[in-house]
């Protein structure tokens, strides 16, 4: 295992200079990305990972196998918009339910957003703060649909002692810039479900490994190329370990700034150990109890030896983004959403920590 990822691409191009390592990695899904998918699989205890090129791609990919065109799913409007952009792209239109306080899916806003011809669940854990995917699998089970979870910014989370949304149907993590694993560009598709693996195989990775996997008289040249590039999985595997490392390390400091939070007492109580949450806290977020109050809550948590600054949060709306409107709008104003009156009211309040460390 190398640690430094310069050493280890190094040795790659040593070993691809004489042998077919750089085909068979990029091709056959061998090599770094075999490693790295397996390393996935026993992270999150699933049975298979699929590397592709982005988290983006991963969920386009997960649309395409599940066939979700002409049906409506259900997910938060508070996200950011390549968590949508996959199945708006194959027809797939929204519907937004509520949040709740730990600015995930609230269960009860799904259930009553959930139409006739609801397909699936998009659940996105914002900021690194786990969906509660325990009660997202009982819902999908229980109006017969799929739970898909954009897991991008939750790798090293945890909620009710399992990774981050690894109950769901299918899940997405992101290897591209700021998140838990950096490994320049990539991100890869996990899940239990055989056949799903199989269509994900089909539309995503070239024909040598479909033969491979899928048998040598199934093949799909007409594939779209969302393989990972090897030099990215090579730099995944050398800091996987240091990664998780990094995520914990992050997660004690963001809760001791939890600590300091809630015993100011400017802001409302940020309860994820009661609830059994560990965040990946890609961002610390908070909510002003009333007005804010920055220089009060500066002042107090210098205090207290903490460092940081307050900035707004990187997410918009997505029902209020132009983009969307100009895109989608027309499809959008045909479905009735869900009240959203908890949502519109938080985001309000709502701000993020930096720390200057």
């Amino acid at each position: 295992m190398f640690k430094n990822p310069i050493a280890a691409i190094t040795n790659y191009f040593l070993e691809a200079q004489s042998s077919s390592t750089l085909q068979q990695m990029s091709l056959l899904g061998a090599g770094a990305i075999a490693e790295l998918e397996e390393k996935l699989e026993r992270h999150y205890g699933m049975k298979y990972a699929l590397c592709v090129s982005s988290a983006t791609m991963g969920l386009w990919a997960i649309a395409m196998a599940l066939e979700l065109g002409d049906s409506t799913f259900v997910t938060t409007p508070y996200t950011y918009g390549a968590s949508l952009s996959g199945f708006l792209q194959v027809g797939c239109q929204p519907i937004f339910a509520d949040i709740d306080h730990t600015l995930t899916l609230d269960p009860d806003s799904v259930r009553k957003a959930i139409a006739p011809n609801t397909k699936a669940i998009l659940g996105v854990d914002l900021y690194g703060v786990p969906c509660d995917a325990l009660t997202m699998r009982a819902i999908a089970d229980r109006y017969g649909i799929f739970y898909i979870a954009d897991a991008a910014q939750s790798f090293g989370a945890s909620r009710n002692d399992l990774p981050a949304s690894a109950l769901a149907d299918a899940l997405v993590v992101s290897f591209t810039f700021g998140k838990s694993l950096f490994a320049g560009e990539g991100g890869a598709i996990l899940t239990n479900n055989e056949d799903l693996y199989r269509k994900l195989l089909w539309w995503t990775q070239h024909p040598m490994r479909q033969r491979l996997e899928l048998g040598l008289d199934l093949d799909n040249e007409f594939a779209t190329n969302a393989r990972i590039h090897p030099l990215a999985a090579i730099w995944a595997n050398a800091v996987f370990a240091e990664s998780l490392e990094s995520v914990a390390e992050h997660q004690v400091e963001c809760f001791e700034l939890i600590d300091a939070l809630n015993e100011i007492g400017l802001t409302e109580p940020i309860d994820f150990r009661e609830w059994e949450i560990v965040p990946s806290f890609f961002r610390m977020s908070a909510t002003w109890k009333d007005e804010p109050q920055d220089e009060a809550l500066l002042k107090a948590l210098g205090d207290r030896g903490f460092s940081v600054r307050l900035e707004s949060p990187p997410v918009r709306l997505i029902y209020q983004q132009p983009a969307f409107l100009a895109q989608y709008g027309n499809k959008y104003q045909s479905i009735s959403p869900h009240q959203l009156d908890q949502l519109e009211a938080l985001i309000k309040r709502l701000f993020c920590l930096i720390s200057h460390h």
